[in-house]
């Protein structure tokens, strides 16, 4: 298996490439081809529609940035909604606050969960947490339903392709924001800043009209295209209240001096944004 490789190609003119060990599982589930990998250096890694979602060695990146920022910010969630999030990585910190007594990961493909349950454990299983609360149902008919608040809500979604691509649309963000409880905070999973300018720009755009403090953040992940993501960040409270709190015990990436930093943007990209 030593000279096979798994090859990404999420925009026409980049590619990257992991050696694979093994393949685990693959397979065609009713909403999008599943995989897990067995790679070198990086270990298991979960593939949906070809496109890398996580690896055991550069996770802890992209999900403690999507869900301590905005957590840390509030201050005390009791109540967090994760979108997407089926493979278990962001419940996981989400759990580590103490304040929080319900995370409800609204994700629709049941077998992304129960194929990330039996390989990506080696943190333990946080759906046996008794906090933690599965949904499978599309995020749109969830949060249209308006039944339920929120004092944080992470958008974990795969990229703005297919069905997930409305995930990234004014209409959607307006329905986490009408979600979201006073204090609140919300940050989504918001592309590269080198790929995907206009569209960070038009979300912006729209997510100065829903909040006080919009702004976009960037994290270090080698195996996401051009080495990294980025997030926006949503809440009538600015980011940098995170910066006063106690930080969650067992953290692998997220640190004070990383969670500054990662507002500081190129200035091209901040030109772009901000003007």
């Amino acid at each position: 298996m030593s000279g096979i490789w798994f090859t990404e190609e999420l925009h026409p003119y980049y590619r990257k490439a992991l050696r694979v060990k093994a393949i685990l599982e693959d397979e065609q589930t009713p909403y999008q081809h599943l995989q897990v990998l067995e790679t070198e250096f990086f270990g298991k890694a979960l593939i949906l529609d070809d496109i890398i979602q996580l690896t055991e060695r550069d996770n802890a990146g992209y999900h403690e940035m999507i869900t301590h920022i905005p957590m840390l910010a509030q201050g005390a969630p009791r109540r967090v909604l994760i979108v997407g999030g089926g493979d278990g990585g962001s419940l996981q910190q989400v759990l580590k606050h103490s304040s929080v007594e319900e995370a409800v990961v609204c994700e629709l493909d049941r077998r992304v969960v129960e194929v990330s349950r039996k390989y990506f454990t080696q943190f333990g299983d946080p759906w046996s947490d008794p906090r933690a609360r599965l949904v499978i149902q599309d995020a749109f008919t969830f949060l249209e339903g308006g039944r339920e608040k929120f004092d944080v809500i992470i958008s974990d979604t795969t990229d703005p392709i297919g069905m997930a691509e409305r995930l990234f649309s004014e209409e959607f963000y307006r329905l986490m924001a009408a979600a979201l409880n006073p204090g609140g905070a919300i940050a989504t999973q918001c592309e590269q800043p080198f790929f995907d300018t206009a569209l960070i720009r038009e979300i912006y755009s729209f997510a100065k009209t829903l909040s006080r403090y919009p702004a976009y953040y960037y994290a270090h992940i080698p195996t996401y295209p051009g080495g990294g993501i980025g997030f926006m960040y949503l809440s009538d409270v600015p980011w940098q209240e995170g910066l006063k709190r106690d930080y969650p015990q067992g953290l692998n990436y997220l640190n004070r001096e990383v969670h500054q930093a990662a507002f500081a943007l190129p200035e091209f990209f901040r030109r772009e944004l901000y003007g």
